[in-house]
């Protein structure tokens, strides 16, 4: 047992007390989180930043979102940082305290907003969503400080909102904060846990087309006889479609990554994601409007734009062949793009990382299935090095499932591993 499992073993119910009061706290939404966040990193001595910021001002590289939800609002992150002797290196750990939005309870099998330990896991809303993430974050540091460890390098803690583009840790980078590499803490939604790393994720870009067609002139209820004198948008929306799959086909045939090869059998796919035509009580009808939805995954390389303007190649070369939509032209809308992106497994804070997990009996690999993780902002948008990893969980409401939960036992594991890269990294001297 090392200084941290000792001090876990004489401070557990102290840190499990701290879970439950977030996942009541919760209820409240996301800024009483962040009061939570803030009230412990006072206690820890951190020098703190609460600033507010609007999501749309944020420009980012190689990242876009056209329709943004809660980007409407201000949003308000908090980075706290631990000042260490300014020779080693800095490490920065984020997650996110907004979770899902609540709707009901319905299906859970007691108040979401009470915690509940069963079985040695803690149930309740948005514990692995990422109120475990959050917590981490200050618990980690409050080990280190415990231990009587002192850090050379400065620790930087941010607790940034990240569902629905509200691009927090862009705006944390943006504002200037930087450092050597960093780590997103967030409960492994594979359900692995710390046989788990983020240390590389896919991109992807997310689309839609609006297709137009004309009813027959007529006042029949019904359009079967005479349909031919109208004409009916799922056609086009089909040939299209058909133009969509060539071009996944020659992008599977071209486009390869060892990690996404040798755990799916390919390197990218184009999800047909949502089709929308008439009604079941209107079978007999011709509808004027038809909507696709699609979603392309990237591997690291690939520029937004450059795969954009082929997508729009294909569908314009159906268009150049159709009289109808040469005039009625489809409407081709882009919702949002995330660029891939990677940590390289030679990277210090691979390395340390992937020793530590293994130090405490887990043998980790880089899950690279994760599309769009937030590892991506650092990476991508500061060249920052980045890595991401938690304890095993289930249940996720964002996968509209109930009775959300995080083992706690794994959590123990991924707060020490978590003290001990801190305390491994920021007392190595900056190169």
């Amino acid at each position: 047992m090392n200084i941290f499992q000792e001090i876990v073993s004489k401070y557990k119910e102290y840190y499990i007390q701290d879970l439950e009061d977030l996942i009541r706290t919760s209820k409240y939404g996301t800024n009483s989180i962040q009061d939570h966040f803030l009230e412990k990193v006072n206690q820890l001595k951190c020098i703190n930043d609460d600033f507010n910021y609007d999501p749309k001002s944020i420009d980012l590289v190689e990242e876009f979102a056209t329709e943004i939800v809660q980007g409407k609002i201000t949003e308000r992150a908090i980075v706290a940082r631990h000042k260490g002797e300014s020779i080693g290196k800095d490490l920065i750990l984020f997650s996110h305290p907004d979770t899902e939005k609540y709707v009901n309870d319905e299906g859970w099998n007691h108040d979401p907003f009470e915690p509940k330990i069963c079985s040695k896991k803690i149930h309740g809303w948005g514990i692995a969503d990422d109120l475990a993430g959050v917590a981490m974050m200050y618990q980690s540091l409050d080990l280190v400080k415990k231990s009587g460890i002192h850090l050379d390098g400065d620790l930087i803690l941010a607790s940034t909102p990240s569902k629905n583009h509200t691009r927090g840790i862009a705006s944390v980078l943006h504002k200037g904060y930087s450092a050597d590499s960093a780590l997103y803490l967030h409960p492994a939604e594979s359900g692995n846990g710390l046989e788990d790393i983020k240390a590389f994720t896919p991109g992807q870009i997310v689309f839609s087309i609006d297709f137009f067609g004309k009813k027959p002139d007529t006042n029949e209820p019904a359009h079967t006889a005479m349909s031919h004198l109208g004409h009916n948008p799922m056609l086009d929306a089909l040939e299209v479609i058909e133009a969509l799959k060539e071009y996944e086909n020659d992008r599977i045939s071209k486009i390869h990554h060892p990690l996404l090869d040798a755990s799916v059998g390919r390197s990218t796919n184009l999800l047909f994601s949502f089709f929308e035509y008439g009604k079941s009580g209107g079978m007999d009808k011709v509808h004027e409007n038809c909507k696709l939805g699609c979603a392309l995954s990237l591997v690291p390389g690939e520029k937004l734009e450059d795969i954009m303007n082929e997508i729009q190649e294909r569908v314009d070369s159906v268009i150049h062949k159709n009289d109808w939509m040469k005039k009625q032209r489809p409407e081709l809308k882009w919702v949002s793009g995330v660029s891939s992106a990677s940590t390289e497994p030679t990277s210090p804070i691979y390395q340390i990382t992937h020793k530590i997990i293994e130090n405490y009996g887990t043998k980790a690999k880089i899950n690279p299935l994760h599309t769009s993780s937030d590892i991506r902002n650092p990476i991508v948008q500061k060249g920052i090095p980045t890595v991401g990893f938690g304890p095993s969980c289930g249940n996720l409401t964002m996968c509209n499932e109930r009775n959300e939960w995080v083992d706690l036992d794994d959590y123990f594991r991924a707060l020490c591993v978590t003290a001990e890269i801190v305390a491994k990294f920021c007392n190595e001297k900056k190169d």
